[in-house]
């Protein structure tokens, strides 16, 4: 384990993100891989927590049944930083998880469907204003033939947050 925690102390590759552009990562080098990634920001948690979610329901595309928006509610997550746990919480590496493919994964958190569990960065205009950056590195780089992909992610995504602190905009 002490090596999976090490791997994930090295530099990592990082491109910036343009919440109100998702063009950007067709100009990133993010690989259609699987790995580990954060997003980092400079975006006060005050502003964070005034970014209500943007839209409550949807009507699905192809049924036109009306169901809840799956994108993160960024002011409810934002809300639950105090100052008694503020040790305990990142408030720079305000997201972070790990994908089946980063590139994917780093496309839905700028403007994804209403359906997808991402941030949705592009839906608040305000958070454009800010630098926001998406870090990341492969589990090739890690283990190239990993017998348990899934195991491995999962321990790396904790082992990050613990040694990091829990990103704000993570579900608890």
């Amino acid at each position: 384990m002490q090596y999976l925690r090490d791997f994930l102390k090295t530099a990592h590759n990082s491109a910036s993100m343009q919440p109100d552009d998702s063009s950007w990562i067709d100009t990133a080098d993010v690989p259609n891989k699987a790995g580990w990634y954060y997003i980092s920001t400079n975006a006060p948690i005050e502003l964070l927590a005034r970014q209500e979610l943007w839209q409550q329901e949807y009507p699905k595309r192809r049924s036109g049944h009306v169901t809840p928006v799956r994108n993160y509610d960024l002011a409810a997550r934002s809300r639950r930083h105090c100052q008694a746990l503020s040790t305990f919480w990142n408030t720079k590496h305000v997201y972070s998880g790990f994908a089946k493919n980063l590139r994917t994964r780093a496309r839905e958190h700028t403007l994804p469907d209403p359906g997808t569990a991402a941030l949705a960065l592009g839906r608040y205009p305000e958070l454009a204003n800010y630098s926001w950056q998406f870090s990341y590195l492969t589990l090739e780089g890690f283990m190239p033939a990993c017998p348990n992909p899934t195991f491995i992610l999962r321990l790396g995504e904790q082992i990050w947050r613990a040694e990091n602190g829990w990103p704000v905009l993570c579900a608890a």
